[in-house]
């Protein structure tokens, strides 16, 4: 349906559209641009210029059947501005999908709108295979400028061309929040998986460091401590006066004994890292209470067949591994998995920690061989997924074990992170840009030393005394311990920054301690389970004279005055505090 009643006089006339450039001019401008907002702006640009019009809207029809304002030019309060579709103008030309040129908006009964001085209106659907989509609006508000059919004709034919554009962009926009919304939830997975991955080692006399580097957003590729519940059955291990520290101790877990394990879920993506959280979760709970590897695989190999028997993704490689602090043995078992490296102090001998066994979820009896290899200090431990030795560069060459033994040997003289850091730098250097075919986890551990005293505690400031009277006992043998007021101030300091600085008064997080004691020498160490602190920086700006009275590195002052030594590990995390006699 037409309604037209066209007005000639006053110099009126329809517009050659000529005037506003060439249909191919216009289609080139409205199509320059995949963003829904300037695609927009430019047709109704183009639409107004092509009518002579000094106002226009588009409107565009949303998901609870209103027509809203998307775009519009001399209308005020427009874009807040909307009606349902059937209802006033815009609605009846949408819910007929019939044009519109009106010469008295305002008198029109349908009209909706709030400018009163509008006089000629063109409204014509913008229609896309049969469905409309929204309405294109424009109009006059000079008496003597009048709309007839010529123009009517153009602007439909206009529209026909500007709704194709105007629908590939709204398919755009929402393939683009679809693909950001999937983005957010891959680094949601990402971050959670991570923090299921946990490397924690409730052990002062170990230490952990470990990379995951996963072909994906998320992966199956997966590591993890597992500490060991405080229980009679595994006290019986450790001598009377261990196990007297450990009552004292508020600790839920083992501070002598942990399980830690590694693993790859066959392929890659969300899939297998959905299948890695409930493993990682099984074995989890299995090794809290179970300090045998055989025992834990046969477990984690009877729920994995229950729970994923018809997956595709049918089967898991594992590393087991129970590590004992009394004697400093790792006890463990392979399903199937790539062997670790045990690399003993000062790279003087490498070999690899072989076993039996089928991967997790393949065989109803996984087979597993238990073994067992004491570690002396120094040893280092390299555990990895087969993403690392099947690293692939852009020849097509597999970096493989010979390789990895290569890069083990060549920096095998750096401390336990520049070691790691160096074997990530390689790989990266070995496979340049070439998409790699697995995930990548590594993880490597170390006996630092052997020492007279090692304690884990909670964060919890109750256990600072007992700590500090645990630490003066073991140095009962140290020459300098004249003065244990200094030493004792010192110790209280380095434990509350750790607890309330370092853990920030989380509960669930650890302080480690250990203490070397010689005849002339005294080393004590205090880790803390934050992300650490720039410890050059904290002292420099405790220096600045008007920082004297600051609280913040206040006490570092005072425990450098009085310590021989004090330092920091790089991620400053750990205070190393020593004493000379």
């Amino acid at each position: 349906m037409l309604e037209e009643n066209v007005d000639k006089d006053e110099g009126g006339g329809s517009v050659d559209p000529s005037k506003g450039g060439s249909f191919y001019r216009v289609g080139m401008l409205i199509t320059s641009s995949m963003e829904l907002s300037t695609r927009l702006e430019r047709v109704l640009d183009q639409a107004m210029e092509l009518l002579g019009a000094e106002r226009g809207s588009i409107m565009l029809v949303d998901d609870e059947g209103y027509l809203a304002v998307r775009a519009s030019r001399g209308l005020e309060s427009s874009r807040a501005f909307k009606v349902r579709v059937g209802e006033g103008i815009a609605g009846w030309v949408a819910a007929r999908g019939e044009p519109l040129v009106l010469q008295d908006v305002v008198a029109d009964r349908r009209f909706r709108g709030t400018d009163p001085s509008l006089k000629s209106a063109l409204a014509v659907p913008l229609n896309v295979d049969g469905r409309i989509i929204g309405v294109l609006n424009v109009s006059t508000a000079v008496r003597q400028r009048r709309f007839d059919r010529r123009d009517l004709e153009h602007l439909t034919s206009f529209a026909d061309m500007a709704a194709v554009a105007i629908d590939n962009a709204r398919l755009y926009e929402a393939l683009r929040w679809d693909h950001e919304r999937m983005a957010r939830e891959l680094r949601m997975a990402s971050r959670i998986q991570r923090s299921i991955l946990s490397t924690h080692v409730p052990c002062a006399s170990i230490r952990m460091v470990s990379r995951l580097m996963p072909a994906s957003a998320v992966g199956g590729d997966f590591f993890s401590v597992i500490p060991l519940d405080r229980d009679s059955r595994f006290c019986f291990y450790c001598s009377s006066e261990v196990q007297d520290r450990c009552q004292r101790l508020r600790t839920e877990f083992c501070p002598n004994k942990f399980g830690l394990t590694i693993g790859d879920v066959a392929n890659k993506g969300m899939p297998a890292a959905l299948i890695m959280s409930v493993l990682t979760t099984n074995l989890y709970e299995i090794g809290r209470r179970q300090a045998s590897p055989r025992a834990i695989l046969d477990e984690a190999n009877t729920a994995f067949r229950r729970f994923f028997n018809e997956s595709q993704y049918g089967f898991a490689t594992l590393f087991y591994a129970f590590y004992d602090n009394t004697d400093n043995t790792l006890t463990y078992c392979r399903a199937g998995h790539e062997p670790p490296l045990l690399l003993r102090a000062g790279g003087r001998e490498m070999e690899y920690l072989e076993g039996e066994g089928f991967p997790v979820g393949l065989m109803a009896d996984g087979d597993y061989q238990e073994k067992k290899v004491k570690l002396e200090k120094g040893d280092r431990v390299l555990l990895y997924t087969d993403g690392l030795t099947g690293a692939l560069n852009a020849r097509g060459e597999v970096l493989g074990r010979k390789r990895l033994v290569e890069l083990v040997k060549a920096h095998a003289g750096q401390d336990i992170e520049g070691f790691l850091d160096a074997l990530a730098d390689e790989i990266m250097l070995f496979t340049g840009d070439a998409p790699q075919p697995d995930d990548i986890a590594v993880m490597v551990m170390e006996l630092e030393d052997l020492y007279d005293l090692t304690m884990t505690v909670g964060t919890d400031v109750r256990q600072i005394r007992y700590v500090i009277d645990s630490v003066l006992d073991t140095l009962q043998s140290f020459e300098g311990l004249k003065d244990p007021v200094t030493l004792r101030l010192c110790l209280e300091e380095l434990l509350h920054n750790a607890m309330e600085h370092g853990n920030r008064c989380d509960a669930a997080k650890k302080v480690y301690i250990t203490v070397k004691a010689e005849p002339r020498r005294a080393t004590i160490r205090v880790r803390d389970e934050g992300e650490g602190f720039d410890f050059q920086r904290r002292l420099a700006e405790a220096r600045e004279r008007e920082n004297l009275l600051s609280e913040r590195g206040r006490g570092l002052l005072i425990v450098r005055h009085y310590a021989d030594e004090l330092r920091f590990n790089r991620e400053g995390n750990e205070a190393t505090l020593v004493f000379t006699a």
